[in-house]
């Protein structure tokens, strides 16, 4: 995280216009997707989008040829160009050679990657944004705040004002008023340029067609009226046939803003020609007399060549990602510093801006996966931020500070403990009688701004669990109990509780007492030596007594031990097999209670209402969501479900710490869900969740109490 990312976070944060714009839009994209998608199979159509574009991008140097020569011979100039220079020079030299003196463009993401715009500006060319959202943005002297909507981060105040200085009228903020005046503004543009500029969504290669969608009609007139058109695209775009493009028309709309199917959809193969006058065929009827089609790399054959982050070329730059990403909600786009946002745009900034420029956005990931669910392409994002990160590690080297938690203190387990004891006495002037840290001194204090933190226990959980060291040798269930740290050194008593609930369940639980930290910080955080290290010791400590189960009270926990070990040991056969003993046997607590009793009789209800709270790795990542209902209801108690119940409460691993204020913004929004719900008690399976959320209720002076589920079936037995 650099000084200048924060400051971007801060200003983002405490911009109240951006903050209601962006509460009214995210609302509104919302309540679109969930009509548009209503009735449709999205699994099977993103599995079509995917294997498109798998085979496209795996094929990609013979659709290129072929793309290439299809054009040519509907008589497109083709031009391929290395980089954002090349393309730049080629576009300007083009503009010079037909006397080019205003340009209307539509909108293009690829436009705003290589600063297409800008460049032809400095020459003296006029360029006009045709698309209603970024002719704003232009007006304002900004970028665009997302991938589909270059202006969402205005409310329609500040583009009444843009609006009335840019045309001379003085308009209302009414939004028919406003787009009729955008049009009479911009339709002379039309008819006065010399040339128009688009990019493309597709580009079909057995025909050489262009495929744009647009919903405003801007793109279609961009590309028909001036004489010149050139299209520049990227080679993602590229699919290898019709049926092809059809399958991403099926989600794409859906995707972008909830709509069931675009406005406009143009096809382009080569200029404007006509046979409808004897004679040979006129060009330029109706159409542009050239089309020429810039092919740009600019870091895409290099990521094309990358086993770890290919997958990147999928995107079909719906935008969906960022409509469902928690941090995008509270920032918009412009925070997040180069032309592409959130997780898919750390990724593209690597490979198309540089890898340091990543850095930064990369920072801004949750890890909450919200965007993996979303994406039509199917694209594994998260693993992709995760090596992002590792790979920054290995060219960069670990901060400091990172270098000195992960390898000097989480990795040994005893290191561990003193750390949290000193830590613990440290903390007494600053604990309340109820064991909550409601402040703490500069530098700290920014932790305890938006939340309350557990204090730190005198006696961490392996001292508590001595006598649960080992199984006794009885007929049932062999249950080790994995805590992770939080259950550890912050909620040892719910520790407690597990083991409790499990006798109940009739298991035999115990607690390995040579278990160390999962690994997750370091993991995630791109030192995967130290998780490895730490895998190594978590898989001899829990693999020693012959389980059955393994039981876990933090979801992050349990999908490193379940997934990430796998992807740690790989180059270890004998280790990895050990990996996947263990994997096979981990178990959430609620799963497997219910596992443990399935015949058990729905108890008479308590009267108590109580919400759900998802946590995100215990939904996304290791798939569980119903057992935690199921058994919630099974013990009597009346579920009523939030709104937005499997949305990140904010907590995300080191965004707490890097980010305070940004966690906080997204723990406001659920915060309000869970008290909108009208409960007494909101549950959750994930121990972060419960220190992030009983934090922020605690600052709130909320009566909603904050419980796992394993306390609150404790406390009822």
């Amino acid at each position: 995280m650099s000084r200048a990312m924060a400051k971007r976070v801060h200003k983002a944060l405490a911009d109240e216009n951006l903050q209601a714009a962006l509460t009214r839009l995210m609302a509104l994209i919302k309540i679109a997707r969930q009509i548009a998608f209503t009735g449709v199979d999205f699994d099977s159509l993103s599995k079509e989008i995917r294997s498109v574009k798998e085979n496209s991008i795996a094929n990609l140097p013979q659709l290129v040829e072929q793309f290439k020569t299809e054009a040519s011979r509907a008589g497109a100039v083709v031009y391929e160009a290395k980089n954002a220079e090349d393309a730049n020079n080629y576009l300007l030299k083009l503009s010079q050679e037909r006397n080019v003196k205003h340009i209307v463009k539509s909108k293009s993401m690829l436009g705003e990657e290589i600063g297409l715009r800008e460049h032809l500006e400095k020459a003296g060319i006029e360029v006009t944004e045709t698309d209603i959202g970024e002719w704003i943005v232009q007006l304002a002297g900004e970028r665009p705040a997302h991938i589909v909507g270059p202006a969402i981060h205005k409310t329609i105040e500040q583009v009444a004002e843009l609006i009335s200085r840019a045309t001379g009228e003085k308009l209302e903020p009414d939004p028919k008023l406003l787009l009729n005046a955008s049009r009479r503004a911009l339709r002379q543009s039309y008819i006065d340029a010399d040339m128009g500029i688009s990019g493309a969504n597709i580009a079909i290669a057995e025909t050489g067609t262009l495929v744009i969608v647009t919903n405003e009609g801007n793109g279609c007139m961009a590309t028909t009226l001036p004489p010149v058109h050139v299209a520049v695209v990227g080679y993602e775009k590229i699919v290898s046939s019709w049926e092809d493009a059809a399958a991403i028309f099926m989600l794409l709309s859906r995707s972008v803003v909830g709509m069931k199917m675009p406005v406009y959809i143009s096809h382009i193969t080569g200029p404007s020609y006509t046979d409808a006058i004897p004679g040979a065929p006129l060009l330029g009827a109706g159409g542009p007399g050239e089309v020429h089609i810039v092919l740009v790399d600019n870091g895409r054959w290099r990521m094309r060549e990358s086993v770890d982050f290919r997958e990147a070329l999928y995107c079909i730059k719906c935008g969906a990602c960022l409509n469902v990403c928690p941090v995008f909600a509270s920032l918009a786009g412009q925070t997040y510093g180069y032309i592409y946002q959130g997780g898919i745009g750390a990724i593209l900034t690597a490979f198309l801006h540089g890898m340091d420029k990543a850095e930064d956005v990369a920072s801004l990931c949750l890890d909450c996966m919200a965007c993996k669910e979303a994406c039509p392409a199917r694209i594994d994002i998260p693993r992709m931020i995760t090596r992002l990160r590792a790979k920054l590690e290995q060219e960069k080297g670990l901060p400091w500070m990172s270098k000195i938690v992960y390898r000097s203190i989480l990795r040994h387990p005893q290191r561990l403990d003193r750390a949290v004891k000193i830590g613990a006495f440290l903390q007494r002037p600053f604990t309340d009688k109820d064991s909550v840290v409601r402040r703490l001194p500069y530098p700290l204090n920014s932790l305890t701004q938006a939340i309350s933190l557990p204090a730190l226990s005198y006696q961490p959980l392996r001292d508590r669990l001595k006598d649960y060291s080992s199984p006794r040798a009885v007929d049932k269930p062999k249950v080790a109990f994995y805590s992770g740290c939080i259950a550890a050194y912050a909620y040892p008593e719910i520790g407690e509780d597990v083991l409790k609930v499990l006798k109940e369940c009739g298991a035999e639980p115990y607690y390995p007492v040579g278990q160390a930290c999962c690994g997750a910080p370091a993991f995630f955080g791109g030192d995967a030596e130290t998780a490895l290290s730490l895998a190594k010791t978590n898989i001899a400590a829990l693999e020693e007594m012959n389980l059955d189960y393994i039981v876990t009270v933090c979801p992050g926990c349990a999908a490193v031990l379940q997934q990430k070990y796998l992807e740690l040991t790989a180059a270890e056969p004998e280790l990895n097999r050990r990996a996947r003993a263990i994997s096979s046997k981990i178990r959430d607590f609620s799963q497997l209670v219910v596992e443990l009793t399935p015949s058990a009789e729905k108890k008479p209800s308590r009267g108590q209402k109580v919400t759900y709270h998802d946590p995100c790795h215990l939904k996304r990542g290791i798939s569980i969501f119903s057992e935690p209902r199921q058994l919630l209801e099974r013990e009597g108690f009346e579920l009523v479900e939030m709104a937005d119940a499997d949305v990140c409460c904010g907590f995300g691993g080191h965004v707490v710490l890097a980010y305070p204020e940004l966690s906080a913004s997204v723990l406001k929004r659920k915060l309000d869900n869970i008290e909108a719900a009208g409960v007494d008690t909101v549950v959750t399976n994930c121990l972060p969740c419960v220190l992030q959320l009983r934090g922020g209720l605690d600052k709130r002076q909320s009566k909603v109490k904050v419980m796992h589920s394993a306390e609150l079936l404790a406390r009822s037995l």
